[in-house]
């Protein structure tokens, strides 16, 4: 029987870094909103069952309009988040009920994920109960002083840099949240092996990247040109 999977969004950065007035999940892409790609693949994925959004206090209603607009038939609830990624994704998982089996958490700043990433993440989350999507590094990685003298040469043939999804079986990622002691955690994969848990890596594609500054929004443009 197919595990029942939610979709959890943390959508409520500010994206100061772009340097434009509006808020980053509103920043125009090829004259969409720039969160609602991530919907979109999310909405249409044949292994999401239904999609919770953590946004900005002030933006709740922007979202749900946009739910509206573009008819996202999978979006559940838009939720208030919080002042990180951590306390944004804690209020989502609040809302997720016993009917899921799966979660997967996927940022909104991400538009390019794929349908391969979405479902292979959640195949594997099923398996091994934790899995992330990244790529293999293709730089020399140089291991830096605290006075930026190079300090070492990293293996790069066993670095991968982290992306989204980041896939869980329900219990195990609220459990890590409930015992969490500290939000400073920039992604849930570290949450789960702060506890000591392992986590699946799904080789993905560097299509996926994330948007942060005005020079990722032109690539995702350039992109989605083909």
């Amino acid at each position: 029987m197919r595990p029942r999977v939610v979709a959890i969004v943390p959508a409520a950065g500010y994206g100061k870094r772009l340097g434009l007035k509006k808020k980053k999940p509103f920043v125009l892409l090829k004259g969409k909103p720039l969160v609602v790609y991530a919907l979109q693949a999310l909405d249409k994925s044949r292994a999401i069952d239904g999609i919770i959004i953590a946004a900005e206090k002030p933006c709740v209603k922007y979202f749900k309009a946009l739910v509206k607009k573009f008819k996202f038939r999978k979006v559940i609830d838009v939720v208030t988040g919080g002042r990180t990624r951590f306390e944004s994704v804690k209020n989502c998982l609040e809302m997720v009920d016993d009917s899921f089996d799966i979660v997967l958490i996927h940022d909104g700043a991400r538009p390019l994920v794929g349908e391969d990433e979405i479902s292979g993440s959640v195949a594997l989350a099923r398996k091994y109960g934790a899995c992330i999507v990244a790529v293999p590094e293709s730089d020399t990685v140089k291991l830096s002083d605290k006075k930026l003298f190079i300090a070492g040469t990293l293996d790069r043939n066993t670095i991968f840099r982290a992306q989204t999804p980041q896939t869980f079986a329900r219990g195990l990622i609220k459990r890590a949240y409930e015992k969490a002691k500290s939000g400073s955690f920039t992604d849930d994969a570290g949450l789960m092996e702060s506890l000591g848990h392992r986590v699946k890596i799904l080789k993905g594609s560097y299509k996926n990247i994330k948007i942060t500054t005005k020079e990722d929004l032109k690539l995702a443009e350039v992109i989605l040109c083909g």
